[in-house]
């Protein structure tokens, strides 16, 4: 590091130039220059040398583990970017937008506001081979190399566990027991918060005839209740008890005595019709149920305090599946979930409105009697890859003459999630990311329009770690015909040619081409020039390297005196060209522009005096020549730290010597180069094709009138994902992050590149 931007440091004084130097450091090996203290914001960041890099899916999985699990796991930081401030990031965002590619972005830029001034890291994502959830969240754990790993780190690898940690053997022991064991203790419903006798706020309840004749043969009946919302709170309107046969010995609907605010239709099944001539009040069924139940009878459900609360009941003998098969950390397992894996039953069908009490009272009831059937162990073992996430390998070992069975945990993303627990939350079209291993352990939301996922999101999403959102984008109607938007995107290339070629004349009839390079070389290298002949005076058709040299050519040497002669500098005119200026204004616009400007004609040699001459209006991150600019690097791009200093530059007359320099805020964002795949998009091109007519505009035109009505249509699904799009991010809390995932396809061979949109939210509602 003998060299910082060419400056060598001097020992007897300081220049300016020291001490813009001092602020910025240079990466050894790639010569990346990066601040020495980052700002007191979290933001992620990529070298400017990995701009037009692409990433993988698997890339993307690395950041999503590191932010998330990064205090539970050891895992490794992510390579191809770079997390500032991470420690107040801990809450992430997936937005996916299911079919759509790098192509319909670009061949619909102006459609996509929120994307382009909203997300300052834009990368080329290779699409997945598979399914792309499953390969986000199937992962395995990315762990850093062992030999960077220390000792005392290495415990986070995915262990070896012991069927004898886990929470239902540690509840409820290695052994079979009785019926009677899994009884609920007075301690346990006090702490559970059930309706207890002589409890505060359970005075007014009424209690059952139970006595404490409990025994193994005592009887089971199950139990559960549907509730709506009245004035008062939740209140009963329907009640369902089993016997130990699965009989069904009580099914009554109930009417509150207060106003129903809402009926909950679609988790009840109730409504006011249903209700309408119905006489049961709350006292009528707690009569019921207590002259339906033994003194020795055990009550069963699932979440039974819930139910027993709305029944405004008191029994002291109770057996909960919800606390009978234990999550870690707490956390409860579906009553639909258990039946499905345990019962092989479905239960609480989409098809049916609403639940049905004695289907759900039934299933806790077997549920609870196939638990006491088969034992504490035999249900972990039978279950523990289906239902609590681990895969079960038995290893017998002759130890000390016993034997001992062991589990080994396949430590995957999904499963690392809910280990540490971490709520994650599923919007979208679809039932569920069912490719994804333990999907069930999410929270789900089936959604019938992408504007009920937003609508959800906005409401819950700050209730969860990590929340993904798939958005429906009419796939297949992308898909049918990628080559129609191919030929959008080589007509877009076209526009952008275009904005890089003026008219410049009349000129004096002895022009040269030579003189013209000498005129506007201080602008941008030229890729060509031609002189038409033709006309009734001379003119020139000029090509630039860069769109910033056009625009500044534009600006300065419009209305020139050239040898007597007056000048005008103008753009071609035609179908393509009819809202440059709205397409420039979107290019200037985009994040990724708006502290970066373009300074044309100043050698990047000259890097020392650049600094000098705009230290005043703010620090620098970077200061590279203007991409194409050749061995000569005439022309350099300028980032500052801050937009706001990049716009005091644009504001002053900044002059180096007696020179003004030629400025303007940058156009071409640094990702631009990856929009035609792998080349720039103003490529080469030589004299003879340098001319308007030799650019087959007509022909492009002509395609584009074809397909105009096609064109609107897929402009309008992009414009309403990206409305969607900005209003998840504004309902988004600060230091979130935020990645925007246009996946990409693979299509009769041809890969059609995704992107991947990454952003760390500032500051709310913005």
């Amino acid at each position: 590091m003998a060299e910082v931007l060419g400056c060598k440091r001097k020992r007897d004084s300081e220049s300016m130039c020291d001490v813009v130097c001092k602020k910025l450091k240079v990466n050894g090996e790639h010569g990346e220059l990066q601040r020495l203290q980052d700002e007191d914001v979290p933001r992620l960041s990529r070298p400017d040398d990995q701009l037009c890099d692409w990433i993988s899916v698997r890339d993307v999985s690395e950041l999503l583990q590191y932010v998330t699990l990064r205090k539970h796991h050891n895992v490794k930081k992510p390579s191809w970017c770079r997390l500032h401030q991470e420690d107040r990031v801990e809450k992430v965002h997936v937005a996916v937008l299911e079919g759509v590619a790098q192509l319909h972005f670009y061949t619909n830029y102006s459609q996509f506001k929120h994307l382009r001034s909203k997300y300052t890291t834009r990368c080329t994502l290779v699409p997945s081979s598979g399914d792309l959830l499953s390969e986000l969240f199937n992962s395995d754990l990315s762990v850093p190399d062992s030999s960077a790993v220390s000792g005392s780190a290495l415990h986070t690898a995915p262990p070896t566990a012991n069927v004898n940690y886990h929470p239902v053997v540690q509840r409820y022991g290695m052994k079979k027991k009785v019926m009677s064991s899994y009884l609920l203790t007075e301690q346990e419903r006090i702490k559970k918060k059930f309706p207890v006798k002589g409890g505060q706020g359970f005075e007014s309840f009424v209690c059952t005839q139970a006595d404490d004749h409990v025994t193994d043969s005592s009887p089971l009946y199950g139990l559960d209740c549907e509730m709506c919302i009245t004035q008062e709170g939740l209140e009963l309107t329907r009640v369902a008890m089993v016997n130990s046969r699965g009989e069904c010995v009580l099914d009554e609907l109930v009417k509150p005595y207060n106003t129903i605010i809402n009926y909950c239709t679609k988790f009840s099944g109730i409504t006011r019709s249903m209700l309408k001539n119905v006489t049961t009040r709350l006292h009528d069924v707690q009569m019921k149920i207590v002259a339906l139940l033994p003194g020795n009878a055990v009550l069963v459900g699932h979440s039974l305090d819930n139910d027993l609360r709305a029944l405004r009941l008191i029994h002291p003998h109770l057996i909960d599946t919800s606390l009978l098969y234990l999550k870690e950390f707490g956390q409860r397992f579906k009553l639909k979930l258990l039946a499905k894996v345990i019962l092989k039953r479905d239960i609480q069908s989409e098809e049916r409105r609403g639940h049905d009490p004695c289907e759900d009272a039934h299933a806790a009831l077997d549920l609870a009697q196939y638990f006491i059937t088969k034992g504490p162990r035999q249900v972990v073992e039978c279950h523990l890859q289906d239902l609590w996430g681990f895969e079960f390998f038995p290893v017998n070992e002759a130890l000390n003459g016993s034997i001992h069975t062991h589990t080994t945990s396949s430590l995957v993303f999904g499963h690392a999630l809910n280990k540490a627990g971490l709520p994650a939350l599923f919007l979208g079209q679809s039932e569920a990311p069912s490719h994804v291993s333990f999907s069930h352990l999410w929270r789900r939301h089936y959604c019938n329009t992408n504007k009920e996922s937003v609508c959800v999101f906005r409401r819950v999403c700050q209730s969860y770690a990590l929340s993904l959102v798939q958005f429906s984008s009419h796939s297949e109607d992308l898909r049918k015909n990628p080559t129609g938007e191919t030929h959008r995107l080589q007509q877009m290339a076209l526009r952008l040619k275009l904005m890089c070629v003026l008219f410049v004349g009349p000129l004096p009839h002895n022009y040269t081409e030579k003189k013209i390079h000498t005129l506007l070389k201080p602008y941008s290298e030229l890729r060509s020039v031609r002189l038409l002949q033709s006309t009734h005076m001379l003119y020139a058709v000029v090509e630039f390297q860069h769109l910033e040299g056009a625009e500044l050519a534009l600006q300065s040497l419009t209305n020139l005196q050239v040898e007597g002669t007056m000048i005008k500098l103008q753009r071609p005119v035609n179908e393509l060209t009819l809202d440059l200026e709205a397409s420039l204004a979107d290019l200037q616009n985009d994040i990724q522009n708006n502290h970066i400007i373009y300074v044309g004609g100043l050698s990047w040699q000259r890097r020392h005096q650049l600094l000098q001459a705009f230290s005043s209006y703010g620090p620098f991150c970077d200061l590279t020549p203007a991409s194409g600019s050749g061995t000569c690097q005439r022309h350099t791009r300028m980032k500052f730290l801050s937009s706001d200093s990049a716009c005091a530059a644009l504001d002053s007359m900044v002059q180096m010597g007696n020179r003004k320099l030629n400025m303007c805020r940058a156009i071409t964002p640094a990702h631009m180069h990856t929009w035609t795949h792998t080349n720039p998009v103003t490529v080469e091109t030589n004299v003879e094709s340098a001319g308007l007519e030799e650019y087959k505009a007509s022909e492009v035109t002509e395609r584009a009138g074809v397909t105009c009505a096609q064109d609107g249509g897929m402009q309008r699904v992009m414009r309403r994902l990206d409305r969607n799009l900005g209003k998840m991010y504004r309902a988004l809390e600060r230091d979130t992050l935020s990645i925007v995932i246009l996946p990409g396809f693979i299509r009769d061979g041809v890969e059609y590149h995704g992107l991947c949109f990454v952003q760390v939210k500032q500051v709310k509602g913005h």
